[in-house]
Order: C-alpha cells, then structure tokens, then sequence
C-alpha cells in the first residue's frame, strides 16, 4: 500500500506519535467526526489527551466519564459524565470533533507500511498497551488481539523478523497475534521504551 496523503503524517515519522497510532487502532473511540481514545487506564488516557493537546486548543478536548469518580483529575476540561456504569473500573473516552484527524488516522493506518523502523516498534508498543497481554510464568506468551483478520496480517507481515502465529477464536470473533518465544525477548526490547505495560 501506498502514501495516500501526500505528504506523511507525524503518526509515521515521530515514535511518540506513532505510539498513539498503535494505540488508536487498538482502542479508539470514533462517533462520525469525532475520535479519540476510549480506555479505563487513566495513565493512557493521559498519554493520548497529550497528543490532543499538541494539536488542538484545551477548549476543543471533550472527556466523557463512565463511573464515579471521587476527585477532579481533569480540571479546565469539558466533561460529561454518565452514570449507572456498573462496571468496577471507571472508564474514560477522550475525543476531539475533528474530520482532518479522523482521516489523518485511518490513512496513517493504512500506511503503516510506511513507518520507519524506530516509529514501527513504537506503534507496536501502542498496539500492545491497548490490546495485548503477556503472561507471567515459565511458559511465557506475548499477543495482541484483533477485531479482523486482515488487520492482524498487516500488522504481522510489518515485523518478517519476528516469529509469530495468527489463531482465531471463533467465540468472541477475533484474532490474535502470538509472537514465538524464540524471537519474543528480542521484540520486547525493542518496544520496551515507548511501551506503558513494559515498564
């Protein structure tokens, strides 16, 4: 695939931003002009509402609370809050009405081919932070879980070395991206520094 936006967007040319593409893809929220990032780890939800700020105006940032929440950790920010969450953990959507971005993110996904190799293993780090997992014991396995399969070989053919297996589960309709222990410690330390979950 090629650039379809003329000239390349930050979200494949910084390693900061490229992290929040990973991160978009992995957990975005998306309301017809709107996007941004829907999550109940405040600590990305802050991460990605920097990235906000470096495009847009305090004033344009909208944050939609799920839960109750004891203290104000947003303030100078319109909020909405929606109550009768039942959920234990407070959930958050930071977003921005704006068409430029929204398209701006899909094409930059579109040509995550394009990302140069630091900006790669960042995007990598977003994706895992958003949807991935990895266990803690002997028997060690790193994924990341996908909506639909052409997304998952998109993103497995941009890492040829890395060793990883594509499974899909039926039941809850997604696939996930398994990457062999053979290969796994040299991955993890290339998306360790721009990786949340990592550190």
């Amino acid at each position: 695939m090629g650039n379809t936006v003329g000239s390349l967007s930050s979200l494949l040319l910084n390693p900061n931003d490229s992290y929040i593409l990973g991160l978009w893809a992995a957990d975005r929220y998306l309301r017809s002009s709107s996007t941004g990032l829907s999550n109940t780890n405040l600590a990305l939800i802050k991460r990605f509402l920097v990235f906000l700020l470096s495009r847009f105006p305090k004033s344009r940032v909208r944050i939609r609370i799920y839960g109750s929440m004891k203290e104000n950790i947003f303030p100078g920010f319109k909020k909405s809050y929606c109550k009768g969450f039942k959920h234990k953990l407070v959930a958050y959507h930071v977003y921005v009405n704006s068409r430029p971005l929204v398209r701006e993110f899909f094409n930059s996904l579109e040509s995550r081919n394009l990302l140069k190799r630091s900006c790669l293993f960042a995007y990598f780090a977003g994706r895992f932070d958003g949807d991935g997992s990895m266990s803690k014991g002997k028997r060690r396995f790193f994924r990341i879980v996908y909506s639909n399969k052409e997304d998952a070989m998109q993103d497995k053919i941009l890492i040829p070395g890395i060793k990883t297996s594509l499974y899909r589960y039926e039941k809850a309709n997604t696939y996930c991206l398994y990457f062999s222990e053979k290969t796994l410690d040299k991955f993890l330390k290339k998306i360790k520094p721009f990786s949340y979950k990592l550190q």
